[in-house]
């Protein structure tokens, strides 16, 4: 039982909305806004010791979704209660809010802390015009992105997925400084909502799907889960209606990790919000659709999730792998170039979940940190050297950085090897197990991915050459002049060099980070491995067909 459960959800919310009302005050705030912060990472610390340290994390049945704590509060679950007043099959909807953590969701509160923290600490020296007004936001954004991984029913993780749309839309229209901010608002937003339905769809007919055994219908991840495992023990048949509920979710979730063609969101939206906004929203938020179907499709819907399913989104996270990091080599202005190189690592996340394997599992979910930590990195130097220079282009006027900032073209090239995966980096663990898992599946994606790899290293090396080490000197703009001679200042070291140690640091011992969530995608692989081993011996034949009529 742990208090800090509804903490890490509560007091982010509460301070943003200090900040909101603090009048003409307005000023003092922002570090207020950053102990907030600082407080929520801390708490999201401690959170992952008890996780770690607990002693049930290793019991639970195979793939029965049991949060390793739960609030210490009892009478959240006794208020947050739903009894709606109408009946299927002659059985009540009694839907209650529950929330929980297990490894998997500790990694990924850890994760929304850490981004969190420097995200709000370099927004304050780098957010010009009403700083209070953008860190509340943030911190209200990063209490619902809270809200979502401790979440263990349906009704709650929906509930908090789509309340962190808010506050976004809100940064990326009021202080975007890229290409109209405005229109890529509006996108967001439109796709958003749009992946919003055919979720809602699935989440409820999962709910419902108790009804059909002639049980209440619940939201309860446990619940849930349970059936799921029941279901893949004794070989009941899928019906049409789980069939059905597993694409929407499909659907749903793919929007938001912007699975091709469902992706033009995210290059207009990287390219027109402020970088250290699309930091949290290239770390974290394009992670809610990969955690989704982590913690929602595999566990409660094993058995739906059919072959052909696993075949599709398998194959588009394979070719974005490739097409993003084709688009990354064609571009010249270094906001799209990192937002396609953010599009390509996703899809080894996708290949991984689509496994169902025990590698593959576990190097998603450890490649959901990993990608995290770098993406936003990379985007903090981007906007650190924004700062100096407005526009960083990757054209022959804007080559020489390293020179002028030594110690910054260092973590630069630091993270763009990270990002390449260089052994001994975090980036190579992840990817490596990802690519692990798919190869028992099908060799023909997982050679797909390879390619990716080595274009990934290539326009990696392009930033690095084109950036850092060309003959000419930088141009400087006139507004730009106050920064363009001064290589990092202390607050810019703090977010760069702690990232740096963490990439430097899993890349070393990866298996001492994996312990915090390994026994819960080890589970979860018992769970699905019936299901797994019936379609994996047709997986490679189904490929094959498919490109050779």
């Amino acid at each position: 039982m742990s208090i800090l459960i509804p903490l890490l959800i509560l007091v982010p919310l509460a301070c943003a909305l200090v900040i909101f009302f603090s009048g003409p005050r307005a000023k003092a705030m922002v570090p207020f806004g950053i102990l907030a912060a600082l407080l929520t990472l801390l708490l999201s610390v401690g959170l992952c010791f008890e996780v770690y340290q607990a002693p049930s994390r290793l019991a639970g049945a195979d793939g029965v979704t049991e949060p390793t704590i739960e609030p210490k509060v009892s009478f959240i679950s006794d208020t947050l209660r739903f009894v709606l007043p109408i009946s299927v099959g002659g059985h009540p909807i009694d839907w209650q809010l529950s929330f929980g953590a297990d490894g998997i969701s500790a990694l990924m509160v850890l994760l929304t802390g850490i981004i969190g923290f420097f995200t709000v600490w370099l927004a304050s020296s780098q957010i010009e015009k009403r700083t209070e007004t953008y860190i509340a936001l943030l911190l209200v954004a990063i209490s619902m992105l809270m809200g979502v991984f401790l979440s263990m029913d349906l009704l709650s993780f929906y509930i908090f997925f789509e309340a962190v749309l808010i506050p976004l839309i809100l940064l990326i229209h009021g202080w975007g400084n890229g290409k109209n901010p405005q229109a890529a608002s509006k996108r967001f937003l439109l796709f958003t909502l749009a992946g919003s339905i055919p979720m809602v769809v699935g989440l409820i007919s999962l709910a419902m799907s108790p009804n059909i055994h002639g049980q209440p219908s619940t939201v309860s991840f446990s619940e849930l889960s349970r059936l799921a495992s029941q279901a893949v023990s004794s070989g009941l048949p899928v019906g049409t209606k789980d069939t059905w509920a597993v694409w929407l979710l499909l659907l749903g979730f793919g929007i938001k990790l912007a699975i091709l063609p469902l992706h033009t969101w995210l290059p207009m939206t990287y390219a027109a919000a402020h970088p250290n906004t699309t930091s949290l929203i290239a770390s974290v938020v394009a992670k809610l659709g990969l955690y989704g179907i982590l913690r929602i499709v595999i566990p409660l819907a094993p058995v739906a999730l059919s072959i052909e399913a696993q075949m599709v989104i398998g194959t588009l996270g394979a070719i974005v792998i490739v097409y993003g990091a084709l688009v990354a080599l064609s571009k010249d202005n270094l906001r799209e170039v990192l937002a396609f190189s953010s599009l390509s690592h996703v899809g080894f996340i996708t290949l991984g979940l689509m496994s169902l394997t025990r590698e593959g599992l576990g190097g998603a979910a450890l490649q959901m940190f990993n990608h995290g930590l770098i993406t936003a990195a990379m985007f903090w130097i981007l906007s650190m050297l924004e700062q100096r220079h407005g526009t960083i282009s990757l054209k022959s006027e804007d080559r020489g950085l390293a020179a002028q900032y030594p110690k910054l073209a260092v973590l630069l090239v630091f993270f763009t090897l990270a990002g390449a995966g260089l052994p001994g980096l975090n980036g190579f663990v992840g990817e490596l197990l990802t690519m692990t898992g798919m190869m028992r599946v099908c060799a023909t994606l997982v050679a797909i991915a390879v390619l990716g790899t080595v274009l990934g290293a290539w326009y990696g090396l392009r930033i690095v050459q084109r950036l850092l080490f060309g003959s000419d000197g930088p141009r400087v703009d006139a507004q730009h002049r106050s920064l363009s001679g001064t290589d990092l200042q202390p607050r810019e070291w703090l977010p760069l060099v702690t990232i740096g140690v963490l990439c430097l640091y899993i890349g070393l011992f990866p298996m001492r980070t994996m312990k915090l969530f390994q026994p819960d995608t080890d589970r979860l692989a018992k769970l699905v491995e019936p299901v797994s081993k019936q379609t994996h011996r047709d997986m490679d034949t189904l490929v094959v067909e498919s490109t050779n009529p």
